[in-house]
C-alpha cells in the first residue's frame, strides 16, 4: 500500500513538473485611445480578441504594459504607419514575443432625421476608424490594417462602432495566425 501511495505521489510530482515545463512567451497588447471614449467593457472586448490568439499555455499577456506603451508611442512618433521592421524593433524593446497594437481614431455615432415632410425617418451615422498592427516573432508574422468605416443605417439596425472595430480586429489577428475568420 505504501508503494502505491509513493508511486502516486511521484506520478503527481512528475505531472506537475511537466505542466511547468511549458514555456509561456510574453505577449503585449497596447491600445492607444485617441478618441477619449473607450470604456472598460470596450477594452475587455478588444482584449478578448487578443486573448483568443495569444492564450495560455503558449503565451502570457503581460499585465504591466508600460514598457510596451512607451515603445509603441516612440515608434508611432517616428513612423506614422510603421512597417514590419519598426514593429519588430518595438516588440524587442519591450521584451515581447508578440506585440498587438490598436490605435483608436474615431468611434462615434449620431442620429440623422430625414428631410421628407410626409415620412419622418431616423437614421444613425456610425464612424469607426482604427489602425491595427500585430507582430509575432514565432514565424516572423506581421499584419497591419487601417480601418475606416462610415455607415448610415436605419435606427435600430446600426451597429456600435466599438463592436465593429472589435470584430474587424479579431478577424485581422485570426488572418495573421492562420485561423478561421469570425
Amino acid at each position: 500500500m505504501k508503494k502505491i501511495i509513493l508511486l502516486c505521489c511521484l506520478l503527481m510530482a512528475f505531472m506537475a513538473g511537466t505542466c511547468f515545463a511549458l514555456e509561456e512567451k510574453p505577449a503585449q497588447f497596447v491600445v492607444l485611445d485617441r478618441t477619449g471614449q473607450m470604456t472598460k467593457s470596450e477594452y475587455r472586448g478588444f482584449y478578448q480578441m487578443v486573448k483568443m490568439n495569444y492564450h495560455f499555455p503558449y503565451y502570457k499577456i503581460q499585465e504591466d504594459n508600460s514598457a510596451a506603451v512607451e515603445a509603441v508611442k516612440n515608434m508611432l512618433a517616428e513612423y506614422s504607419r510603421p512597417a514590419k521592421a519598426e514593429l519588430k524593433k518595438a516588440a524587442e524593446d519591450c521584451g515581447a514575443t508578440a506585440l498587438v497594437v490598436l490605435v483608436l481614431h474615431r468611434m462615434d455615432q449620431y442620429m440623422i432625421s430625414s428631410w421628407n415632410p410626409w415620412e419622418h425617418e431616423t437614421y444613425v451615422r456610425t464612424n469607426a476608424y482604427a489602425d491595427m498592427y500585430a507582430y509575432n516573432a514565432d514565424g516572423d508574422k506581421y499584419i497591419r490594417k487601417f480601418m475606416r468605416e462610415s455607415d448610415v443605417q436605419p435606427m435600430g439596425l446600426a451597429e456600435d462602432p466599438a463592436v465593429t472595430i472589435k470584430w474587424k480586429f479579431g478577424n485581422m489577428l485570426n488572418q495573421m495566425e492562420g485561423r478561421p475568420q469570425i
